[in-house]
């Protein structure tokens, strides 16, 4: 799965300029529910929860 997502990535990266493209990524443990707080009832991510709920693999992206 993740090779096909990079693949995936590959492809859009191509036309990106350097600071544009993808270069992490990772794929949450889980689907995200509107029950869980994740989601809104239109299924807009909902940042700080996913933000703190996810810090440590955030982190792991970013740090260093």
């Amino acid at each position: 799965m993740v090779k096909l997502l990079w693949r995936e990535v590959d492809k859009v990266n191509r036309r990106l300029s350097q600071v544009e493209s993808v270069k992490k990524f990772a794929l949450l443990p889980r689907r995200l529910y509107e029950e869980d707080g994740d989601v809104t009832p239109t299924r807009k991510v909902k940042r700080r929860s996913i933000e703190a709920r996810y810090a440590e693999l955030i982190t792991s992206l970013y740090g260093e």
